[in-house]
C-alpha cells in the first residue's frame, strides 16, 4: 500500500494517498478520542484539509524535479508493517518510512510518514500546522442564545408591523393579505433560529475558523521547497530563518550542514551535523554525514559505530549499504562487505542498477577487479564507458590494470565476451 500510495503522489495523483491515510486517527490521536467523537462531519473536514494537504506538500514533487521510487523494503513490526521507501528527485534523494497498521475493518492504513534523515514526522507536522488551539468548547446556552436573539426579535418586528397595520386594514380580504404576507418572513426566521439553535446545542465544541500554525512552519515549508529546486544556498538561508523563528534545532542543523558541505565548508559542516545528533529529538541523518567524514579520514570503526546509529534509526538503504560495505572491507571483514553489497542489490531490485551498485561499492573498495566483474552482468549496450571514466565513484581504482583494460575495451569486443559473475567468495583490495 506505501508503495502505491507514494508512486501516486509523484505523479501528482492525491487521491489514492488520502485514501490510504489514516487521517481521522492522526487527528483523534491529537485531538483525543472523545473530542473528536463530539466533531460533526462539517466540523472535521477543514481539519482534515489541513493533514492531506501537510502530507502532500512533503511528497508531491517539483516541476523542476519529478520524482520516482529508486528502491524499497519493509520490515515487520508488532503491530504492523515499516516499508522503507527511497524517492529520488533528480540528482537528490528523499528517503521515507512508512508506517502501515492493519485497519479495524481489514485491510491496511498508513498511520504516518516520517522523513528519515532530518527526523521529521508528517503526522506531527501536520498536527503543528493546525496551532496550538484547534478546537475549543463551546459555551453552548450563551451561544445558543445569541443565535436565537436576533430571530425572535425578528419575529417580533414582523409581529409589531403586523399588528399596527391590522388597525388600519378594515376590510377581512385586506387582513388575510397582511397575514398570509407576514407568514413567509416569520417561518424564514423561525425555522432559521430553530436551526441555529439546534447546530449549536449538537456541537460541543467550536472548530478555528483559520488555523495558526508554528511561526516557523512558513521557513520550513519554503525551505523544503527550495532544496527540491536544487538551490541549497537559498536553503540554508530559510532553515536558519526557520531555526530563528522556533522550528525543531535537529532538522534545521541537519539542513544547515548538508548546505554547509555542499559550499564546501566542512567545519561548519561538521559542527551542525554534530549539533543535530545532539538535539532533542535528533536528526539521524547526521550520522550517515559523520560516518562519511570519519571513513575520509580512516577513522574506520567511528563509521561503522556511526552507520550502526544511522541504520538502526532510519531502516537500511543502498548509499548506506554501500558505505559499510567499503568500511567493512577497510576493517578486514571480506564477508561482511559481501553481505552488504547483496543487501544493496535487493533493496534496488537487482538488474542493471544493481550491478552498477555493487561495482561503485567495489571500486571504492579498490577492488578493481570485482569492479569489472560486476559491470560484465550489465548488457554492453547499456554501458557508456566514457562516463564511468568521469564517474568519481571509480576514481580509487582509475589506474587498475583491469579498470583500464576494461575501459579501453571497443565496445563490439565487449558484447561477444562473455560475462563472468562478480566473485563473491572474497574481495581484493
Amino acid at each position: 500500500m506505501a508503495h502505491r500510495a507514494a508512486s501516486s503522489a509523484l505523479k501528482g495523483q492525491s487521491r489514492i494517498l488520502f485514501e490510504a491515510l489514516d487521517i481521522d486517527g492522526i487527528l483523534e490521536r491529537h485531538l483525543g478520542a472523545a473530542v473528536w467523537r463530539d466533531l460533526t462531519d462539517r466540523q472535521r473536514e477543514p481539519l482534515r484539509a489541513v493533514v492531506r494537504q501537510t502530507f502532500l506538500a512533503s511528497l508531491a514533487p517539483s516541476e523542476a524535479a519529478p520524482g520516482e521510487i529508486a528502491w524499497s523494503s519493509a520490515r515487520p513490526e508488532a503491530d504492523g508493517i515499516t516499508v522503507f521507501l527511497g524517492i529520488r528527485f533528480g540528482d537528490r534523494s528523499l528517503k521515507t518510512r512508512w508506517a502501515q497498521t492493519r485497519a479495524p475493518g481489514g485491510g491496511w492504513r498508513i498511520e504516518d510518514v516520517g522523513l528519515s534523515d532530518p527526523g521529521i514526522s508528517l503526522a506531527g507536522r501536520a498536527v503543528e500546522a493546525l496551532g496550538p488551539r484547534p478546537v475549543t468548547p463551546r459555551d453552548r446556552s450563551a451561544q445558543a442564545r445569541r443565535e436565537a436573539l436576533p430571530r425572535l426579535v425578528g419575529l417580533a418586528v414582523i409581529a409589531l408591523v403586523v399588528l399596527l397595520l391590522r388597525l388600519r386594514l378594515r376590510l377581512p380580504r385586506e387582513r388575510a393579505i397582511l397575514y398570509l404576507t407576514a407568514v413567509a418572513p416569520a417561518l424564514l426566521f423561525g425555522i432559521d433560529g430553530f436551526l441555529a439553535v439546534r447546530r449549536v446545542l449538537a456541537e460541543p465544541y467550536v472548530v478555528a475558523e483559520s488555523f495558526s500554525p508554528a511561526p516557523w512552519e512558513r521557513w520550513v515549508r519554503l525551505a523544503r521547497e527550495t532544496e527540491r529546486e536544487g538551490r541549497l544556498a537559498d536553503a540554508d538561508a530559510l532553515w536558519r530563518r526557520a531555526a530563528e523563528a522556533g522550528a525543531p534545532q535537529g532538522p534545521a542543523q541537519y539542513e544547515r550542514g548538508l548546505a554547509a558541505r555542499e559550499r564546501g565548508d566542512g567545519a561548519a559542516a561538521a559542527r551542525e551535523f554534530l549539533a543535530a545528533l545532539d538535539a532533542a529529538p535528533p536528526a539521524p541523518g547526521a550520522a550517515r554525514e559523520l560516518a562519511l567524514d570519519a571513513l575520509a579520514s580512516g577513522r574506520n570503526a567511528e563509521a561503522r559505530d556511526l552507520l550502526d546509529r544511522y541504520t538502526a534509526a532510519t531502516g537500511p538503504d543502498p548509499d548506506a549499504l554501500e558505505l559499510s560495505a567499503v568500511v567493512e572491507t577497510n576493517l578486514g571483514e571480506p564477508q561482511k562487505a559481501l553481505s552488504a553489497i547483496r543487501e544493496a542489490r535487493e533493496l534496488v531490485g537487482g538488474g542493471a542498477r544493481g550491478a552498477e551498485l555493487e561495482a561503485r561499492v567495489r571500486a571504492r573498495s579498490s577492488d578493481g577487479t570485482g569492479a569489472v566483474a560486476a559491470l560484465r552482468e550489465i548488457p554492453a549496450e547499456l554501458l557508456d564507458r566514457e562516463a564511468l571514466r568521469s564517474d568519481p565513484a571509480f576514481l580509487p581504482i582509475a589506474t587498475d590494470p583491469s579498470w583500464v583494460a576494461f575501459l579501453n575495451e571497443a565496445p563490439s569486443a565487449a558484447a561477444a565476451e562473455p560475462r563472468p559473475m562478480p566473485p563473491r567468495g572474497e574481495t581484493s583490495r
